[in-house]
């Protein structure tokens, strides 16, 4: 049997002048079972603490860490929560949470399968979360979320879902989408290197660069599938995944086969989002509203100052050029 274990990027730094950091995920295939993980055994000798939470979750900690287990329960709590309002129904499953002291520690707890830049990896077979609690690379909250995101799936589903399903829902459940990605996604599409959704399968032979605009196409996918089916279609998706293979499930809420609304997403990606993708994303017109106002406000100043200096300049000339009046009228009779 085999199982995944997934692993969530630290934020990473476009280079210098970029306007964004972008996170990236990997995923990663073990047996399960398999000796990927420090065994229970060893973590207790090791001094480990063990907390049970309400609704099946247990994190395991160190002693100190107790402080940093209950905000990591309030934030699966959270994902848990709103997984279920995106799919409006509710099922149980157990949570299995590690809580890392340090990143040391998480690459001895994964080890060393997960890159030196993750901060948060998922097994969904094991229902199990390793999480890296004092990571200063990228926030708990959306590392959390985006792994629950993952194992609430995993646990909904009948099948096997397609890797730009997974983690365009793990992607949209943690709020990770920012400008990076809608940068990212303009420029593939106007360089025509948007990658077809089919082509996430292969991410872990990709590049750093290209891995992230797999994930930001990703996403890009499940909200374009929301915009043209509707929000209540995304959640009837999910529940028919309870008791249908995805392709099913899909055909039957949407009409239309999988393999179709991968070729229309690819080709109104490639025609419309280098015009309208950045427009469409409310972090820009954020920035992009305010910025045009105070422009506007700004050259309207400086038109009237301009004005008003030649106003100014037209009655010094005026002033200088006039004649006494009885002048005037001596030569006028």
């Amino acid at each position: 049997m085999v199982g995944k274990l997934q692993t969530h990027a630290d934020r990473t730094r476009l280079g210098a002048g970029r306007i964004a950091l972008l996170f990236l995920c990997a995923t990663i295939f073990v047996a399960t079972g398999a000796p990927a993980l420090v065994p229970a055994q060893g973590r207790a000798a090791g001094n480990w603490e063990v907390t049970r939470f309400g609704g099946g979750l247990v994190i395991e900690h160190r002693p100190h860490m107790r402080a940093s287990a209950e905000r990591a329960a309030a934030i699966v709590q959270m994902a848990r929560t709103r997984f279920y309002a995106l799919a409006d129904t509710s099922f149980p499953f157990e949570i299995h949470v590690l809580l890392a002291s340090s990143a040391a520690e998480f690459a001895g707890l994964t080890r060393g399968l997960v890159p030196d830049w993750g901060a948060a990896a998922a097994v969904p077979g094991e229902g199990l979360v390793i999480i890296s609690g004092l990571s200063e690379e990228k926030p708990m909250a959306e590392a959390a979320c985006h792994e629950v995101a993952h194992l609430a799936l995993h646990a909904l589903s009948r099948g096997p879902v397609p890797r730009w399903f997974d983690e365009g829902i793990a992607m949209r459940l943690s709020d990770e989408w920012s400008i990076a990605y809608s940068v990212r996604l303009a420029r593939s599409a106007l360089a025509n290197r948007l990658l077809p959704l089919h082509s996430v399968e292969r991410v872990l032979s990709f590049e750093r660069d290209q891995a992230a605009l797999a994930y930001a196409v990703s996403f890009a996918a499940v909200r374009w599938f929301e915009k043209r089916h509707g929000e209540r279609a995304l959640a009837l998706l999910l529940q028919s995944l309870a008791s249908h293979p995805f392709d099913e499930a899909f055909e039957r809420v949407t009409g239309s086969d999988s393999a179709s609304f991968e070729r229309e997403w690819l080709r109104s990606a490639r025609h419309s989002y280098a015009l309208v993708g950045l427009a469409d994303d409310m972090w820009i017109w954020s920035i992009l509203i305010p910025g045009l106002f105070f422009l506007a406000l700004g050259v309207r100043w400086w038109r009237n100052r301009r004005t008003l200096a030649r106003w100014k300049r037209e009655d010094r000339d005026s002033a200088s050029s006039d004649e006494p009046l009885d002048e005037h009228v001596n030569e006028t009779y």
